[in-house]
């Protein structure tokens, strides 16, 4: 397949847009995280649907933090632990949560299906 220049001319707005919007998303990373990078959230979330095999996960109860200092806060609980009196984990469900990512292969993954 052979892609002329007049293509290009009319790629050029969207790859413009695009442009000023990873510039944005590139200087917040920059700024709130002190890196020269970004971090692939949703496209890492979207892969482990399709294949799990890309995550290690482990399993326990999951609680959010919905007020104060700490708002927003994820807290896991993998039962490791056994408290001897009942506590605020006691009888919650157990739900699977991904703890590491073969970040090399989900790279190698997005940035195929970019290129395609």
């Amino acid at each position: 397949m052979l892609i002329g220049t007049n293509w290009l001319a009319q790629l050029e707005p969207l790859l413009s847009t695009c442009a000023k919007i990873l510039g944005v998303y590139f200087n917040y990373h920059q700024e709130a995280y002190s890196t020269k990078g970004v971090y692939l959230h949703d496209p890492t979330a979207m892969l482990a649907a399709i294949n799990p095999s890309l995550l290690t996960y482990t399993e326990g109860a999951v609680r959010v933090q919905r007020n104060g200092i700490t708002r927003g806060l994820t807290l896991l609980y993998n039962k490791q632990k056994r408290f001897a009196e009942i506590t605020e984990w006691t009888d919650q469900p157990s739900v699977k949560v991904a703890v590491a990512v073969d970040a090399p292969a989900v790279l190698k993954l997005v940035m195929e299906r970019l290129m395609d």
